[in-house]
């Protein structure tokens, strides 16, 4: 589930390459979900949308960057057109809205992490997804962000995975060396080996030198992460049970939070925590437990 998961992700990337830079580092992507949290939720007040302010203030209120940070944010988010205007709002500025690209990136997300879901436990939300979009999507999004904002384990991931995390294409990263294990023998491996040998190769389908490739590669080796099985640069790169378990256990957060957040949203019929500890259990297992 958890290889799946990274191909899907970049699968995504590969198809919207400006928006998964938006959510491929820790940072960016809380304050994306704050962001698109609230502005779902103001919809429901009759508000048309968010201004360069408001983005900055949940930013600020949540801890989540400093002002300038956000406001840089903003503004890149703006100059890609992963949000556009609105209307002009002489008291208030101008007010912004998600592109219908950005919209359907997000259904995406969710579609694939419902369709994990569904197949830890035979359920039908991906398909209620698929026929719902945008207005399932609208639903989620506020529960959803919530939980994460509120979730330690969201907002502070083990050293492992915010190695990754923690820079500008980071996340991206990480899913590409997960999607790149032989899942066959992955589970059974302390240091199992991926198809990853250049650093120039890893770098070039996000579009970031390999010089930066390189210093977040080095500092995942320096903690243990991730390491080369022969000459740097020349051989396999291999990633560490703790790395791998680290990063299971994250998605397995999410998985729960999304699915708790679809059973609010729509009141289905699942018993609650029962996916939650069924994905925790089946995404962890063998991933970060001692070898035996």
């Amino acid at each position: 589930m958890v290889h799946r998961l990274a191909g899907g992700f970049l699968a995504v990337q590969n198809l919207a390459p400006r928006l998964a830079s938006q959510f491929s580092s820790q940072q960016r992507c809380l304050i994306s979900h704050a962001t698109l949290g609230a502005y779902f939720r103001g919809l429901r007040n009759g508000k048309a949308g968010l201004t360069r302010r408001d983005v900055v203030d949940l930013a600020l209120a949540h801890g989540l960057s400093s002002r300038n940070t956000a406001a840089a944010s903003f503004a890149e988010a703006l100059h890609y057109g992963i949000i556009q205007p609105v209307r002009r709002d002489s008291a208030r500025g101008e007010l912004v809205e998600p592109a219908a690209a950005t919209l359907w990136g997000l259904s995406e997300w969710y579609r694939l992490h419902l369709a994990v879901i569904d197949g830890l436990d035979g359920g039908s939300r991906a398909p209620r997804m698929q026929a719902d979009g945008a207005a399932l999507v609208a639903d989620l999004e506020p529960a959803v962000a919530d939980r994460f904002l509120a979730c330690p384990l969201i907002r502070t991931p083990p050293a492992t995975y915010a190695v990754f995390a923690s820079v500008d294409e980071g996340g991206n990263l990480m899913d590409r060396l997960i999607a790149g294990l032989d899942i066959t023998t992955a589970d059974h491996e302390d240091r199992a080996l991926t198809d990853v040998t250049s650093v120039s190769a890893l770098a070039r389908p996000f579009n970031i030198s390999r010089t930066h490739t390189g210093r977040i590669l080095a500092a995942a080796i320096e903690i243990g992460a991730i390491g080369w099985s022969g000459q740097p640069g020349r051989s396999r790169l291999w990633l560490s049970r703790a790395f791998r378990g680290d990063y299971a256990r994250f998605q397995a957060a999410k998985l729960a939070i999304i699915d708790e957040a679809f059973r609010e949203t729509t009141d289905a019929p699942i018993p609650s925590l029962a996916t939650a500890i069924v994905a925790a259990s089946a995404m962890a297992e063998g991933w970060g437990s001692p070898a035996p």
